[in-house]
């Protein structure tokens, strides 16, 4: 027995309703502004409703529903009806295009879509499953059951109870690059045993109320703030979509104290001009993943006065095992210290532990379906791969590279996939972001390798420079060469208007490479 014991997501939920059933617990900002607000009885009622509508459209224990929109009180719902039932809920991005949804809805044996109108086109065409529609303000095309109509007419008495804490509850499918996505099972356990890890580590209290602004068909939105929330049985509100100029407006409206971000929103946040409201809040601490600048940190905090709590963790563990120290220095430019709860270590290609200081493999050594994913839908070999049982216990091979100072802190080096070759030197393309991001009028930079007939790869910096500036690829290179090796100097800088990245703020290096190569092609 641990600290998730034989909970389940809809469990924990049942035990708020019945402890404080008057208390507030769950507010939906729709795109227009309107808020709903959900105590923990009246949530409760309404994810009774959606098991009976979920049994009424024959879906039974093991059978996968897809939600395929934006945030909505539906994920919530859905999930831990899911959770109640023993079905499976399949989030997916809904922007990615249709061959990505087909893909996912087939590989996943998908029964069932909740989308809304702007998604539904692209539904149409990926697949011919019943669809339910979810109002989000947009005009309903007619013909289509209705999710709120539909979630109205149900008893809120549950029907038979069917999942338990092992069931997998969702699917969360990981973006692939060079490969398909892969479908990471999670069972109750894993997100139970993961907030409670968060809880601890960011000191979650039942006082707090967590603004989301994240997309809820991603982990983090989830993993970060939505179910150690629902833990602590704090208050939590959902936003529509992440806004960079409102965040803090939002935040002081709804009085929230905690939420999550990535570093992309970050950069968004510190990109609008300043106004004497940006510290009227009361958040205490932002969590976040994927680190800025020491000039960005010093600005967030002399203009927000929010504290930031950095982070590190993938769909895969369904936790954040490291993470800044919640006393203490927090040292930002580290992903943090390994948490209660979970052993790290780094080690090399041989899977021996490197010396401090040196670069390897981040590995977590944990319990599948508890600590760590119950593995990868359809595919043992890729399961095999990351997820190995050995001598001193079960361990995740992340393929993320970090190394390990004297204190503990662990510092992100690049995706195991993210190394540059030049001339047999491998070179880290976070490593140069780092320096490129101190460069005056830059906004965003990502670093990439394309093939070179004699060095194997040259190193191409692609940066986002701010409107109306002298930034030159010359300026770029000295102020490399003035900061790193020579082999690191890129040998290229190209500027464009934007980077691509994914729906959480991970620059697709892939597709930057596609763009050079295609601008390469057409000269």
């Amino acid at each position: 027995m641990d600290i998730a014991g034989t909970r389940t997501l809809y469990s924990v939920l049942a035990s708020h309703a019945a402890q404080q059933p008057d208390s507030p617990w769950l507010a939906y900002e729709a795109p227009g502004g309107q808020v709903t607000h959900w105590t923990f009885f009246e949530f409760l009622q309404s994810v009774h409703q959606v098991a009976n509508l979920l049994q009424e459209l024959g879906i039974s224990e093991g059978d996968v529903v897809n939600i395929h929109l934006a945030n909505h009180p539906a994920y919530p719902q859905l999930i831990l009806a899911a959770s109640y039932l023993g079905a499976v809920v399949m989030p997916s991005n809904p922007k990615g295009t249709v061959d990505e949804l087909s893909y996912l809805l087939s590989h996943s044996e998908s029964r069932l879509i909740f989308t809304d109108t702007d998604s539904l086109e692209n539904v149409k065409a990926a697949s011919n499953l019943p669809i339910i529609i979810c109002n989000t303000g947009t005009p309903l095309p007619a013909g289509l059951p209705v999710y709120e109509t539909e979630l109205a007419r149900q008893k809120t008495e549950p029907p038979a109870q069917k999942g338990t804490a092992t069931s997998t509850v969702q699917l969360l499918y990981t973006s692939g690059t060079t490969s398909r996505p892969k479908g990471v099972m999670l069972t109750n356990t894993n997100f139970i045993y993961g907030s409670e890890v968060l809880r601890a580590s960011t000191g979650l209290r039942k006082d707090d109320h967590h603004l989301i602004p994240l997309p809820l068909f991603h982990a983090a939105a989830q993993c970060h703030a939505l179910w150690p929330s629902l833990m602590v049985g704090c208050r939590v509100t959902i936003l529509s979509k992440f806004s960079a100029s409102r965040f803090f407006i939002q935040a002081a409206a709804h009085d929230a104290t905690m939420a999550a971000l990535f570093s992309a929103p970050l950069r968004m946040i510190l990109n609008q001009p300043e106004r004497p409201t940006d510290n009227k809040h009361r958040m205490r601490n932002i969590t976040f993943a994927q680190g800025l600048s020491e000039e960005a940190y010093e600005e967030w905090h002399r203009r927000f006065n929010a504290p930031l709590q950095h982070l590190w963790g993938m769909t895969e563990t369904c936790s954040l095992p490291i993470m800044s120290p919640l006393t203490g220095a927090r040292n930002l430019a580290a992903m943090g210290r390994p948490v209660l709860g979970y052993e790290v270590r780094v080690t090399d290609e041989a899977g021996k532990e490197v010396a401090l200081g040196e670069s390897g493999q981040i590995c977590i050594r944990g319990i599948p379906g508890r600590s760590l994913m119950a593995g990868y839908l359809k595919n043992p070999e890729a399961t095999e791969i990351t997820i190995r049982h050995e001598a001193d216990g079960t361990w995740l091979y992340t393929g993320d590279m970090a190394r390990q100072d004297e204190n503990d802190f662990l510092y992100f080096m690049h995706r195991g996939n993210d190394l540059i070759k030049r001339a047999g030197e491998n070179i880290s393309g976070v490593e140069i972001e780092s320096v490129i991001a101190t460069l005056e009028n830059v906004i965003d930079v990502c670093v990439v390798g394309l093939p070179d007939p004699i060095r194997d790869q040259e190193v191409v910096a692609v940066i986002v420079a701010k409107a109306d500036t002298n930034l030159t690829a010359d300026i770029v290179q000295q102020h490399c060469a003035s900061r790193l090796t020579g082999y690191k100097i890129p040998t290229r800088v190209e500027f464009l208007d934007v980077l691509p990245r994914t729906s959480v703020g991970k620059i697709q290096k892939n597709i930057v490479c596609e763009i050079l190569m295609k601008k390469d092609r057409s000269k």
